[in-house]
């Protein structure tokens, strides 16, 4: 039926349209079931016949019709990625989505403010005069949702290499640049299918773009093996990847609420912590959010080399290490 004749029907005769609706939900119900869907999605999808009664002033007995409705579980059974997969995640992964990943596991950023931030949103927070304590990032600026949050020594590095490279290949970066955007071609200049110069068209990464790239990492490096509507975790695992190991390392719980943008019930009224006290409770369990790739290693030992800042023995020992994780990186590849 079009909208219209099912508009007409409900208004002439409501308890034959609650029928329909009824038989509707019964076939999402068999759905559910066979497990093909969640049971949120069967009440989502009533719930778009409802607005559309509504917003024509028809009116049926949605308690009757709500009874038959699955329960809703309040929460996903999905789990956070390990720290041995998102080493394999940021190894495989390419310049962008390495920083991506590290900016994910690191800030708990949601995927669909990705989108959204420019590079006049980030900055980098020094101690010392040199030495880079933490990344700032301003999500969803102008926007009534506006929020800071923090990004790891190790992803600003991730992140500042990402953008040199785009620096490099002739794209002119400015605070309105998009933080992270579509792929290109950086010997041809062209992005998509070539079509169009990428110097002049820059299109910031979307959210689907961001779930089919992890989508088909995730099988080629083996982590996921077979196709099914629901995996062990997602994208949104990186966010609560975030949220466990923050808490896990000792950071207020309502501090670290408020570096993901949640809200704090009343507390948003009452609790009122400067950026300074979020950086200084952030910077306690930065080491947590720290992946250590092998770069990241490689990259520490090259500065220490150049600033003479620590003895030989420090060094050797920095450098065993990176030999130490090289291995693991090589064991675990053979286990694939």
């Amino acid at each position: 039926m079009t909208p219209e004749c099912f508009l007409s029907l409900a208004k002439n005769n409501p308890s034959s349209a609650e029928k329909k609706i009824i038989t509707f939900a019964f076939s999402l119900i068999g759905r559910y079931e066979k497990g093909e869907i969640a049971a949120g999605t069967v009440h989502n999808c009533v719930k778009c016949v409802r607005l559309l009664l509504e917003m024509n002033d028809i009116f049926l007995n949605w308690k009757k019709i709500s009874r038959i409705l699955p329960k809703v579980r309040r929460y996903a059974l999905d789990r956070i990625p390990t720290i041995e997969e998102i080493h394999e995640i940021v190894e495989a992964a390419d310049i962008r989505e390495k920083a991506l990943t590290l900016v994910f596991v690191s800030s708990g950023i949601r995927e669909g403010a990705i989108e959204q931030l420019k590079v006049g949103d980030y900055t980098q927070i020094k101690v010392e005069g040199e030495k880079t304590a933490a990344g700032r990032l301003v999500v969803y600026s102008g926007d009534p949702e506006k929020y800071t949050t923090f990004i790891s020594p190790e992803a600003c590095h991730a992140l500042d290499k990402y953008l040199d490279f785009r620096r490099e290949h002739g794209e002119e970066i400015t605070k309105s640049s998009p933080v992270f955007r579509d792929k290109f071609d950086p010997i041809k200049g062209l992005y998509g299918h070539g079509k169009t110069n990428s110097k002049q068209v820059i299109i910031p990464m979307t959210s689907h773009a961001i779930r089919q790239y992890y989508n088909r990492l995730l099988f080629t490096i083996g982590i996921r093996n077979e196709r099914k509507r629901r995996h062990d975790f997602s994208v949104h695992g990186f966010r609560k990847f975030f949220k466990t190991k923050a808490e896990i390392g000792g950071m207020k719980p309502i501090n670290v609420e408020t570096l993901m943008g949640h809200s704090t019930a009343i507390s948003d009224s009452y609790y009122r912590p400067t950026e300074n006290d979020l950086l200084d409770d952030y910077l306690k369990i930065v080491d947590h959010l720290t992946i250590r790739t092998e770069s990241t290693f490689k990259a520490e030992v090259e500065k220490v080399r150049e600033r003479g800042s620590m003895n030989e023995d420090a060094i050797v020992t920095l450098s065993d290490q990176v030999m130490k994780l090289m291995i693991e990186v090589q064991e675990l590849k053979k286990q694939r």
